[in-house]
């Protein structure tokens, strides 16, 4: 893939893929529910297990997080197998539920919530850190819950909102579902940096610094100086990492972050550019154009048109 694909597919939105819950036996998978297809809001269930093992299905098309307080859980796969129990206190999040299936034995108490992957994707912003989030929170994680976790506090204060019905409630459990997800990203990354090897630790604080001063255009130097390793051995941790070379990578993320602009508010394109610390808007447009392909211009027509369309595929785009 190109570098301007790469940079692209990064200012889209992915299209829903939503689904529901349901609850079962174990003996048997559910066939998701014509509810499953049409769900666009967290759905939350409380897991309280009687003395007898019990399952809850876990629909592809959404995100789950599951919380055990006590008790233990496995996940059984479409095929019957079933992977190893864990014991609370303990979280699991899954990006895509698969069709599986999560089983929990007798006594097991805690929360299950499932999210629209389209929600996922718009809770995580076009910056570094939303990349970062992006990769991680792609993957299967099972996490210990510590004292004073703030996560189930936030799951039921989305459960409150959706009850209360009250106005501003879209806003509310969107801005709750952000705060969910980077808190969630916060316990993965301190496992990362705890227990992963060192590459990938080097590659999580480059990203971090790169948050805070990627518009401030400091150089691969600078950034290996505050991370007290050489420029080597900074590219090696990043290029395993993310794929790309530090250089890359920061520019990859100014204009993602540029293409958000663009596509979603009327901020002139010499405000955008210096919004995002480049001095000569001259400079910005080539750069621009050179990475994806369009000048700011063309390519926030070219989105105009789309949405209009309603057409966010990717193939709706040059």
């Amino acid at each position: 893939m190109h570098f301007s694909d790469l940079v692209l597919t990064f200012c889209l939105i992915l299209p829903p893929l939503i689904g529901t819950f349901s609850a079962t036996m174990p003996d048997r998978f559910p066939a998701p529910s014509p509810a499953a297809s049409r769900r666009t809001t967290p759905a939350i269930q409380r897991i309280a297990s009687p003395l007898t093992r019990a399952g809850y299905g876990l629909p592809a098309g959404l995100a789950h997080l599951a919380i055990l307080f006590t008790g233990s859980a496995a996940l059984r796969s479409r095929d019957g197998s079933e992977g190893d129990p864990v014991e609370g206190r303990r979280l699991l999040w899954l990006p895509d539920g698969e069709g599986r299936e999560l089983l929990v034995g007798g006594g097991t108490r805690g929360l299950l919530l499932a999210l629209p992957q389209l929600s996922v994707a718009q809770a995580m912003p076009a910056t570094p850190l939303g990349d970062q989030m992006r990769r991680t929170l792609d993957q299967n994680l099972s996490l210990p819950l510590e004292p004073g976790e703030k996560l189930s506090a936030l799951i039921e204060d989305l459960a409150a909102e959706q009850s209360a019905r009250a106005p501003g409630e879209d806003l509310a459990v969107a801005h709750l579902t952000s705060l969910l997800l980077v808190r969630l990203w916060r316990l993965a990354r301190a496992d990362l940096i705890a227990h992963g090897g060192a590459p990938q630790g080097l590659a999580e604080r480059f990203v971090l610094l790169a948050a805070q001063h990627g518009r401030t255009h400091w150089r691969v130097a600078d950034y290996a100086r505050a991370l007290s390793v050489t420029p080597d051995r900074l590219g090696s941790a990043v290029q395993r990492a993310t794929g790309l070379s530090p250089k890359g990578y920061l520019m990859r993320a100014l204009f993602t972050e540029a293409c958000e602009l663009l596509a979603n508010t009327g901020m002139p394109a010499g405000q955008i550019a210096f919004r995002l610390g480049f001095a000569d808007q001259g400079y910005f447009t080539r750069q621009f154009t050179k990475q994806v392909g369009l000048s700011p211009a063309r390519y926030r027509r070219r989105m105009k048109a789309a949405q209009d369309r309603g057409d966010t595929s990717y193939a709706a785009w040059p």
